[in-house]
């Protein structure tokens, strides 16, 4: 892959919050493979919530309405996962699971990780224990915080998770693209000193996502703004003018959960998925 140059004077930057919360809208350049625009890049990261809140509520503006478990093909909108159907009394922790399938029919996304499967679970609690017990250490149960009460997601085994698209109503069926895609994170602590699309800043960063085009090509890749503090909260996502994300790579934190997160470890949780309405791939 060839490395992505920044063009400076197509950089456009927009404040929309910071440290509660700090977002910026970038233009980069594109790599040989990617197609002539760019996406419009939306982050924030904070101390809760509410810090976050605006930057995802204006990329789920730029996406459309929300087509929640409607089949396809639509031509607009978007769909979102937040792993507990919006109920705060959803407290079951689910069995690792690769393939993760339980969006593929509804809302058109499946999930993949290296490790042993992806579950999801509250930060405390529940019949199960919730994160604590899924990764056997107690300090989990107050290390993180949710966006959307009440579960979080997260691969376990690794700390890779894979996205692909179908369009929802054909079962997998119906491979598709979507034209965004966005994710809110908890406990990214390691500060990333990056220009979104660069490869580049501190090495220590943890937590990174990669965009890829039907062909596996790189479209767009960054790491994740931090919130240091334990529980504090990051937003990511991109937005291009048509369908063109086929895949999503998300790294999330330096290490697989199960050690404790301290100044040696970076382990970092996922919340509420937000991505354009998948598009056939023709």
């Amino acid at each position: 892959m060839q490395t992505k140059q920044v063009i400076n004077s197509n950089i456009r930057a927009t404040v929309i919050a910071a440290f509660g919360v700090l977002s910026m809208l970038f233009a980069v350049s594109e790599t040989a493979q990617a197609q002539a625009s760019q996406p419009t890049v939306f982050q924030a990261a904070g101390p809760d919530a509410a810090s976050i809140q605006s930057t995802v509520d204006a990329y789920r503006a730029a996406l459309g309405d929300n087509n929640l478990n409607n089949p396809g093909p639509l031509q607009k909108g978007r769909r979102e996962i937040n792993w507990d159907g919006g109920n705060v009394n959803v407290l079951d922790t689910t069995v690792p699971v690769n393939p993760f399938l339980t969006f593929l029919n509804t809302r058109g996304s499946q999930f993949k990780t290296p490790g042993l499967g992806l579950s999801q679970a509250p930060v405390s609690g529940g019949p199960q224990g919730g994160l604590a017990v899924l990764f056997g250490n107690p300090t989990y149960a107050t290390t993180f915080r949710t966006f959307s009460a009440s579960r979080l997601f997260t691969p376990v085994g690794s700390n890779i998770t894979e996205a692909s698209f179908s369009i929802p109503g054909t079962n997998g069926n119906a491979p598709a693209a979507v034209r965004g895609f966005g994710a809110v994170f908890t406990d990214v602590d390691q500060p990333d000193g990056t220009v979104p699309g660069v490869r580049r800043g501190n090495p220590r960063a943890s937590t990174f996502i990669e965009y890829f085009d039907r062909d596996g090509r790189p479209l767009f890749s960054s790491f994740v703004p931090a919130a240091p503090g334990d529980g504090n909260l990051s937003f990511f996502a991109i937005k291009f003018d048509d369908a063109r994300i086929a895949s999503v790579r998300i790294k999330t934190g330096d290490v697989a959960p199960g050690p404790n997160d301290d100044r040696h470890h970076d382990i970092v949780m996922m919340d509420d998925f937000i991505y354009g309405e998948p598009q056939l791939l023709e």
